[in-house]
């Protein structure tokens, strides 16, 4: 399973457009493969929206991209909406909790992204660290979550909430206590995080 993760960096007095735009995309609930798309503005880049996409494999993705891609991105005038645009692919690993990410889908106000760099040598314990500490640590109003990798140490870490209180909740109360005990902050380099506010109209299930 394939993670994509789309950050869009947008002017002011284009976010009216950029959001309509992102809801011309229901097209892709007919490709083969595809399994869901969710997204919004991030709470602290006002400026900047983030979108997660989850496809079945490679093979899927790759077929989209070059058949379908470009002509639903022409209808919807996209690209006249942004600035910048980021895009990283991710090899799912596993999932938090005790259901797929993609289950949850439309479900959840908040979509939490960590985007991670690890030493090589430090790879198999944050992977592990994940496993045994995230899970465990996981706390009310966490939904659901998705760990992936790509190539030269990126992680990609997602998580869905069920609200703005149970996520603050974890992340002054949980959160600080599991990084400590887990040591996983000793293997990071550098690591990057959004809190998207999920907009209903923007998902794809």
């Amino acid at each position: 399973m394939l993670m994509k993760w789309i950050k869009c960096q947008v002017n002011e007095e284009n976010k009216h457009s950029f959001s309509k735009a992102q809801e011309g995309w229901g097209e892709l609930r007919h490709s083969a493969g595809f399994m869901g798309q969710i997204g919004g503005w991030n709470r602290t880049e006002p400026f900047e929206a983030g979108i997660l996409s989850i496809w079945k494999d490679l093979h899927s993705y790759q077929s989209f991209m070059q058949h379908q891609h470009d002509e639903i991105f022409g209808k919807s005038d996209h690209r006249s909406t942004y600035t910048n645009i980021s895009v990283n692919i991710y090899e799912k690993i596993f999932h938090i909790g005790t259901k797929d990410i993609t289950e949850l889908f439309g479900k959840g106000k908040l979509l939490r992204v960590a985007d991670c760099s690890v030493e090589n040598e430090k790879q198999a314990h944050f992977e592990q660290v994940q496993k045994d500490r995230w899970n465990i640590g996981m706390t009310p109003g966490m939904l659901s979550g998705a760990f992936g990798i790509k190539q030269f140490g990126r992680y990609l870490i997602a998580s869905i909430w069920e609200n703005e209180y149970s996520h603050q909740g974890y992340v002054d109360e949980d959160l600080p206590e599991l990084i400590l005990e887990s040591g996983v902050k000793d293997s990071i380099q550098h690591s990057t995080g959004s809190l998207i506010e999920l907009h209903p109209k923007w998902a794809v299930i």
